[in-house]
């Protein structure tokens, strides 16, 4: 029994498996006839969660503005904390929006 390599089996398959015919009319009439896609919980939840750290960013970057602009103080402690915080919501946003974006493309 002679053994074949992948470039065989490639050739054989091809020969011996049938191809479909090109018809656009039934693709589009099936989509057409399709429910729409509806959002999952999971999707919801997620642009919930997307919303409030997008409304605490912004708390956030508000309080920080207002406090350099009554104590311009770059080597205070309570700056840098603030600055921390801040840099720290903003990260939670970007790791959420990542998020939600991924799960609404699997839902597409």
């Amino acid at each position: 029994m002679k053994e074949w390599n992948d470039d065989q089996w490639r050739e054989f398959f091809g020969r011996h498996t049938p191809q479909p015919r090109p018809n656009k009319w039934f693709t589009r009439r099936v989509m057409n006839r399709l429910p729409r896609k509806r959002w999952s919980m999971e999707v919801k939840v997620s642009l919930v969660i997307l919303a409030l750290i997008l409304v605490i960013c912004m708390a956030l970057c508000v309080a920080f503005a207002r406090e350099l602009m009554v104590n311009p103080c770059w080597t205070c402690p309570g700056t840098w904390v603030m600055y921390g915080v801040l840099t720290v919501a903003c990260l939670l946003f970007a790791g959420q929006l990542n998020s939600f974006l991924r799960s609404i493309y699997d839902a597409s």
